[in-house]
């Protein structure tokens, strides 16, 4: 029998969520108007709910931007905190190859990119981001994520950067209210 190496990279999600008693407390002990996920975890403030998710979809442009890292070939931005961004949205349809984008429909009703908090995490065969979405973002059904890269620093906002990396759509994850602060974790991991 032949041994066929293959290469996979595949995605673990993490949603933890703090409700509006939570969120309010750690801004108050802060005096951060939007803390992160680790302020949270700083000040030991458990979530009140933690779900995960196995599996995402590299898309096309992800494996090309990681096949033009690895052989240097042209002026590839890499996959790094200042650059890279977690977005979620509350389309359904499944995710393809093909994808540039959430499926979400355009505006902040229906999907929002927000930075990394920090420096992506890297560890063997894994690259770890974590983006928190405080009490005014993403507000809507948590149905789909995506990581992309902007050509520039990036920046909260609805629209995707120039690069979709990968995709996870039916993920079921419910609905953020607007007063809660959900934070969702993405450890790439490539085998």
């Amino acid at each position: 029998m032949t041994a066929i190496d293959t290469g996979r990279g595949t995605t673990h999600w993490q949603v933890q969520r703090w409700d509006a008693e939570q969120t309010e407390w750690v801004q108050r002990r802060s005096g951060l108007l939007t803390p992160q996920a680790a302020d949270f975890h700083g000040l030991g403030v458990e979530p009140y709910g933690t779900s995960e998710i196995l599996g995402n979809l590299v898309t096309n442009a992800g494996w090309t931007r990681l096949m033009n890292l690895l052989t240097n070939q042209g002026s590839t931005q890499p996959l790094d905190a200042t650059h890279v961004r977690v977005g979620v949205g509350n389309g359904s349809t499944a995710e393809a190859y093909t994808d540039t984008d959430l499926a979400a429909a355009s505006g902040s009703a229906n999907r929002w990119f927000q930075p990394v908090g920090g420096a992506g995490v890297l560890g063997t065969r894994t690259l770890t981001f974590t983006a928190t979405f405080g009490p005014s973002d993403a507000n809507f059904a948590w149905n789909e994520f995506g990581i992309d890269a902007t050509s520039g620093t990036a920046t909260a906002g609805n629209t995707v950067g120039a690069l979709l990396f990968n995709r996870k759509a039916g993920i079921a994850q419910g609905t953020k209210a607007n007063t809660q602060t959900w934070s969702a974790t993405a450890v790439l991991t490539f085998s």
